[in-house]
């Protein structure tokens, strides 16, 4: 019995709530204010007076509950970060730390690719002119032995003529 009563009084001081729960319920509170806040506005706007004192009751009930709330768990709403809010704010600030990281050396490969190119682009632009000047180079040479040739043959064929030439 003597332990019964001690849960009851732990409830109605809300010790025996757990942390997760208080703030849920501190959460709801807070939203469910927003709404009739927001509710307060239209039922003015639309000059709904009955209503904007049921919604004035109510808020006020609220406020009461959500200074209720902080006074009894203050240092635990202020002071509890449970786990999946500690690990989603440890990932978020990895990826964050990451994603700049990223950035930089994406900028690095960008910019090393871009010196590749331009070097890749110059050694291609001189093997082409290299190739031209040997080609042209080449073309000069098989024009001069041609020439060489066809004069050759045409002073053999007429060094033979004029000896055929004599002997007739």
């Amino acid at each position: 019995m003597r332990k019964s009563l001690w849960l009851d009084h732990e409830l109605i001081n809300g010790k025996g709530v757990s942390i997760p729960e208080i703030k849920t319920i501190y959460q709801s509170l807070l939203n469910e204010n927003e709404r009739i806040n927001d509710e307060i506005v239209d039922s003015i706007e639309c000059n709904d007076y009955v209503r904007l004192s049921h919604l004035l009751a109510n808020r006020g009930k609220i406020q009461t509950a959500i200074k209720e709330v902080e006074s009894l768990h203050e240092d635990d709403l202020k002071n509890y970060v449970s786990t999946k809010e500690r690990v989603s704010y440890v990932l978020t600030n990895a990826a964050e730390s990451l994603e700049s990281k990223g950035e930089n050396v994406l900028l690095n490969v960008i910019k090393s690719l871009e010196k590749m190119n331009q070097s890749t682009h110059s050694l291609v632009t001189k093997s082409l002119d290299f190739s031209s000047k040997a080609f042209s180079k080449g073309n000069q040479i098989n024009h001069k032995a041609g020439k060489f040739l066809v004069k050759k043959t045409s002073k053999g064929l007429s060094k033979l003529a004029d000896a055929i030439n004599k002997k007739s």
